[in-house]
């Protein structure tokens, strides 16, 4: 049976890094939220620090593309989508709109909510891996975005506090729930 993976928190939390790890093992396709953000944010220069600028219809519009093209990806293939979800009503219909599609497409929805430490958030934000795709970098950023309510993760979800464990643990836990 084919997966989709949900992986979401924070920025700098390892959303990518654990992707990429359930990539390696499972050969799953990564779908990271900056598939969906760049082509958005790029050609904008939102990350040269003017802010984001009117950027959510554009996002949602690549968004839509994104689901048709995973709809339509053969059924045997899996898929690690991953994000950050203030609560909102319309995050939560983002989630329900994910299940919707894993049923569709005859996949298990694989919900991971991802946690950690407000000050080792900070330390990660700086790395130089994340300016290879307009990631935040900066702490105070960070920082204000930190207190912003997250989605509460849905009643079958996997929750994983990532502060002190390696991506490869955390994908060890999220492969033994299943």
């Amino acid at each position: 049976m084919s997966h989709l993976f949900y992986l979401v928190g924070p920025p700098a939390v390892g959303k990518l890094t654990v992707a990429r790890e359930l990539e390696r093992r499972t050969g799953a396709i990564v779908v990271d939220n900056h598939l969906v953000n760049d082509p958005v944010f790029v050609p904008m220069g939102v990350h040269r620090g003017e802010g984001i600028r009117a950027t959510d219809e554009l996002r949602r519009r690549v968004l839509s593309v994104v689901h048709e093209a995973a709809e339509l990806a053969p059924s045997s293939f899996s898929h690690v989508f991953t994000n950050w979800l203030p609560d909102e009503p319309e995050n939560a219909a983002l989630v329900q709109r994910l299940r919707d599609l894993a049923r569709r497409r005859g996949a298990r929805f694989v919900p991971v909510w991802l946690t950690a430490d407000a000050d080792e958030l900070a330390a990660r934000v700086v790395g130089p891996e994340r300016t290879q795709r307009a990631k935040l970098m900066d702490p105070d950023v960070l920082r204000t975005l930190l207190p912003i309510p997250e989605l509460p993760a849905p009643p079958d979800a996997i929750v994983i506090d990532t502060t002190r464990i390696r991506p490869a643990e955390v994908a060890d836990r999220i492969l033994a729930a299943l």
